[in-house]
């Protein structure tokens, strides 16, 4: 039987066991004599006896549903002592007064007996086995649990020697004292609940070989019925015959003897035939799983040699292949590495293998080798990376590609490089792709000098045309002498661009040798001083402030370029509802040397044009003089000297642009 057959079997038992000691108590209680015998004429069971069955059915419940513990427990100590001390009264001949606690015996108390309601010997014997079984069978040991079990079994062959003397007409069996005789429903609740009892564990004792799963215990469960039926019939029939007088004693026992052969015989024919099917069926299996083993000999013969040849191609590729190829586990440890690592290395498998590269190279080349390797570990991503590593003496670049090796789990349990050497490619560069280069770079830089000469010519010559306007304008010849002073500055101004514009070329090829310490006041001034047409004409407002970093390491050009670019432009741009006011700083910011321009004109709206903004040829006002370059240059000269340039605006209130320089203050 299945664990949820048991488990049927004891709740049915249960209810059986409560329902009849309630039927019982029910008849004493109210008199009823037919309730306490049960079946007519018989003996009665005792009151005690039914409050015991009533807790027994209670324990086999409990431990059924594996609840209520301690009141199982409560209620198997209970079964344990009423049980003995019952059992001491019988065996010593006297009466404690347990026997009538609860209710009087009617029927015994009238004819004298010694010990009225006390239940039979068998039945004290029986409560204290089961109370004790209780206990030991939820014991923590093994050996606790099987005398549980043997004490369940002896409460049923009590029982059922009780129930064939009731069969067979044999006082005697249902008899064990001459106090009293164990009740037909007794025996049977006795037989039903240690049954029950024994199937709580029914791995153990007679219970264990019944219930198995062997040819032993398949043979027990068909034998045991059939043998117990056959004998108990030819038994009944044995004694009715004699107590007939149809046959003599002697006869009986020969018939009875003869009879039990036959039936033993016919068991032992039949199960001969089964296990005889048993055998053949055991034999067939054992040649087909014979067959199943040379099958599967023969197929992992097979699976050995294609995965022999598979493992030799593989490694065929591996060991032949112009890249270094390597495997580690997720500490660190190389499993696998193929001959071009090896010799990369100067190192052979044995020395590699089952160690990590702290263990193989010195400390700054393994930190090197394992850079990335905790993060492909957890992002279980590949990556792709240029390595420089020393070995030997000699300087290698290595581009590695590396990715993980994830089982079914997606769990990574190994990551795979593939280290390709290209140092040599990067050194057998021809000298056409290195002339090809530099044509590039020429034409990149002609591109870029054609647009600073365009753009920075354009602003002096439309300062000269400003200062020309008001030169005609003016009434006094004082007014003419001041401007013709300031047409004489920015004619010389506009010299020295063009003489420096001629530098710009060289300049661009070897910015780092043509840096040169300039005073951002001194370029700011001339700057300033070649628009002062455009200044006075919009009678702007600029200052500067350049205390806090007065000076750096730059390009004269590019430093002029860059603020007459943004002078011009907050000029250009002024708002028309108020007079241009410009401030220029510069300042130090975690080291870094900044400068910020800062107007109030007419400002940008960044949520539109925040992504173009440098971009070449983008305008974003209706300007005449609009041409979209100015901010295009600066940017691309300050980012060729290492920096950058951002800015922030406001539509209506003007634009702040923050450059960060690549030098500090000389």
């Amino acid at each position: 039987m299945n664990q949820e057959t048991n488990r049927k079997y004891i709740r049915l038992t249960s209810v059986f066991v409560i329902g009849l000691g309630i039927i019982v108590i029910m008849g004493w209680i109210f008199k009823i004599q037919l309730f306490t015998t049960i079946v007519p004429a018989y003996v009665s069971m005792k009151f005690n006896t039914a409050i015991l069955f009533v807790f027994t059915g209670l324990i086999l419940l409990s431990l059924a549903e594996d609840q209520w513990k301690i009141t199982s427990i409560l209620f198997s100590l209970i079964l344990l002592f009423a049980g003995a001390y019952t059992f001491l009264q019988s065996i010593l001949h006297y009466n404690g007064g347990i026997d009538e606690l609860f209710i009087k015996d009617y029927y015994v108390s009238d004819d004298g007996s010694f010990a009225p309601g006390r239940m039979a010997q068998g039945s004290s014997i029986s409560f204290f086995l089961l109370g004790t079984g209780f206990l030991l069978i939820s014991a923590p040991t093994k050996k606790m649990n099987l005398i549980g079990q043997y004490l369940f079994h002896t409460v049923s062959l009590v029982a059922f020697i009780a129930i064939i003397g009731y069969l067979l007409g044999v006082p005697i069996f249902y008899k064990l004292s001459a106090l009293g005789s164990m009740a037909i429903h007794t025996a049977i609740a006795f037989l039903l609940s240690s049954v029950a009892a024994s199937l709580l564990n029914k791995q153990l004792g007679i219970t264990g070989l019944l219930n198995g799963k062997g040819v032993g215990s398949i043979m027990a469960r068909q034998l045991f019925p059939t043998l117990t039926v056959a004998v108990m019939l030819l038994s009944i029939i044995r004694i009715y015959l004699h107590r007939t007088g149809l046959i003599s004693v002697e006869f009986g026992i020969a018939l009875f003897a003869t009879s039990f052969i036959l039936v033993g015989l016919l068991l032992i024919s039949i199960s001969a035939r089964q296990l005889n099917r048993i055998n053949i069926k055991k034999n067939i299996a054992e040649d087909q799983l014979l067959n199943l083993n040379k099958n599967l000999e023969k197929i992992v013969e097979e699976r050995t040699h294609e995965l022999w040849k598979s493992e030799q191609l593989l490694k065929g590729i591996i060991n032949n292949t112009s890249a270094a190829i390597f495997l580690k586990d997720t500490n660190g440890k190389y499993i696998l590495v193929n001959k071009r690592f090896t010799n990369d290395f100067g190192l052979t498998e044995e020395q590699i293998i089952g160690k990590t590269a702290f263990d193989i190279f010195p400390e700054e080349t393994a930190a090197r080798l394992i850079s990335n390797e905790a993060a492909i570990i957890t992002s279980k991503e590949a990556n792709t990376a240029e390595l420089s590593i020393t070995v030997r003496g000699i300087t290698k670049t290595m581009l590695t590609n590396k990715f993980p090796l994830m089982d079914e789990q997606s769990t990574v349990f190994a990551i795979c490089g593939v280290a390709t050497d290209f140092t040599e490619v990067m050194k057998s560069r021809t000298e056409q792709e290195i002339l090809s280069l530099q044509l590039q770079q020429k034409n990149q830089q002609l591109l870029n000098f054609a647009h600073i000469t365009s753009h920075n010519l354009r602003s002096p010559v439309s300062n000269l045309n400003s200062l020309l306007w008001l030169y005609k304008e003016s009434q006094t010849p004082e007014e003419k002498a001041i401007l013709f002073e300031k047409f004489e500055t920015v004619i010389h101004n506009l010299s020295e661009t063009l003489n420096e514009l001629v530098d710009a070329l060289k300049i661009q090829e070897d910015t780092g040798k043509k840096r040169e310490t300039l005073l951002f006041e001194d370029i700011f001034k001339k700057v300033k001083e070649s628009m002062i047409g455009k200044i006075i004409e919009t009678e702007a407002v600029v200052s500067y402030n350049f205390t806090k970093a007065p000076a750096i390491e730059y390009p004269r050009l590019y430093l002029e370029s860059i603020l007459q670019n943004l002078l011009s432009n907050s000029l250009k741009y002024r708002s028309p509802l108020r007079t241009p006011v410009i401030f220029a700083e510069t300042l130090f910011e975690n080291g870094i040397l900044i400068l910020r321009f800062k107007d109030n004109g007419l400002g940008i709206d960044m949520n539109r044009h925040s992504d173009k903004l440098f971009g070449l040829n983008k305008t974003f006002h209706r300007h005449e003089e609009a041409k979209g370059v100015g901010l295009f240059i600066t940017k691309t000269q300050v980012e060729a000297m290492g920096g950058s340039i951002t800015a922030e605006s406001e539509i209506d209130k003007g634009t702040s642009f923050i450059i960060y320089f690549n030098k500090k203050t000389v």
